[in-house]
């Protein structure tokens, strides 16, 4: 099928490689550009889309394609802001050898963390997200979303050694923690209105003057602390890759646990383990379905002349359905030297959050009757109403 019929088919349908995020069913869409374009200009959206696995690895690896553009370090909004400063230290928004004495420290940490362990610990921490007493009340819509964008990152943040929950009490912080690590990545969106990148701004210095006050105590994190201390890596960089660990726990995990929720809700895999399921659902429905990359110079990529300032819209859900068996993988957690260290750890927070949610009454067949996806570009988080 040529190009321009392809372009036809898809704009009758509604939908183009940024709306095929939140639409229904996108999955046949992205199976058609990773066949028939696996690599191509958008002149309409003005970018470079790629789509195809072999093309998604190709850009993912080149050394000229960026996270972020060489001259715009942190999105205009945010400019500014302590949103803006704390963006601007995060290792998985850079390129170059600046930042990768502290990569090279967070990475281990994270694989560290046991994800077996840390399912178990939600189970746990699960008490703090409400009291006992609303457990008696039906499961919402609304109580749904709240759980899924907190448990995970409090149960990331007691893995990580802070101190989310009074040992004495069983009470502590832990949701003023996920609501700030909500409102700092909701700030990062090209969606985010004013109101939303002045909450997040409040967020991120809340956020860091809570992690500046804390006292030494043992864990990851100290040892973190530590090694960062001995390597000469700025403190305040230090804070910021933590906030921006528990943020990767957030909006990605929420959506991870949310699209295993429709998955059991429309009657898929009723027999599997709870673990396998949310496998299945990373690679078929998944939570991360594009990223982007910023050409640095005036390349090749993918047998195409690219220009520097040129954006390279990676869809990875389209790689990810349309691998071939023997290659299948959930390319949501990227590929390359910037790959998500935390695929295993992301997977078993979001079955975790799961099982807490059904073992509090909340239906799946029921949820999956009633939900939209959240306004997004890159990710597909159902919001159950």
């Amino acid at each position: 099928m040529n190009q321009s019929r392809i372009a036809e088919r898809a704009e009758t349908a509604g939908i183009d490689p940024l709306s095929a995020v939140t639409h229904p069913d996108p999955y046949p869409y992205y199976r058609e550009l990773a066949a028939s374009r696996p690599f191509f200009r958008d002149a309409r959206l003005g970018l470079w889309v790629a789509a195809g696995p072999v093309e998604v690895a190709a850009v993912l690896a080149h050394p000229d394609c960026r996270v972020r553009p060489p001259a715009q370090p942190v999105p205009p909004p945010l400019a500014g802001t302590a949103a803006g400063a704390l963006f601007g230290r995060l290792v998985r928004m850079n390129d170059g050898a600046g930042h990768a004495p502290l990569k090279a420290l967070l990475v281990p940490m994270l694989a560290a963390i046991d994800p077996a362990a840390a399912a178990q610990r939600a189970g746990v921490l699960a008490r703090l997200v409400e009291p006992d007493d609303a457990l008696r009340t039906a499961m919402s819509g609304d109580r749904v979303n709240r759980w899924l964008f907190t448990l995970p990152v409090v149960t990331l943040a007691d893995r990580l050694g802070l101190p989310v929950a009074d040992a004495a009490s069983g009470r502590g912080n832990a949701v003023q923690v996920a609501h700030h690590v909500v409102a700092f990545a909701a700030a990062q969106s090209p969606l985010a209105d004013a109101q939303a990148v002045s909450a997040g701004a409040e967020a991120a210095q809340w956020l860091g003057q809570w992690l500046a006050g804390l006292p030494p105590a043992g864990g990851p994190l100290q040892g973190l602390r530590d090694a960062a201390q001995r390597a000469g890596i700025d403190p305040q960089a230090v804070a910021a890759n933590i906030i921006g660990l528990l943020v990767q726990a957030c909006e990605a995990t929420a959506a991870l646990a949310g699209n295993t929720l429709l998955r059991l809700g429309r009657g898929g895999s009723p027999s599997d383990a709870l673990e396998h399921v949310v496998a299945r659902v990373a690679q078929d429905d998944p939570p991360v379905q594009n990223t982007r990359r910023f050409l640095a110079v005036d390349s090749e990529l993918c047998g195409h002349a690219v220009k520097a300032g040129d954006t390279v819209l990676v869809l990875l859900a389209a790689a990810s359905c349309s691998s071939p068996a023997d290659d299948a993988r959930a390319w949501t957690f990227g590929h390359g030297r910037h790959a998500c260290p935390g695929d295993k750890l992301a997977q078993a927070l979001a079955a975790a959050t799961v099982a807490a949610l059904r073992a509090r009454g909340a239906d799946p067949a029921a949820l999956a009757r009633a939900f939209r996806y959240r306004p997004s570009l890159n990710a597909r988080i159902p919001h159950f109403l």
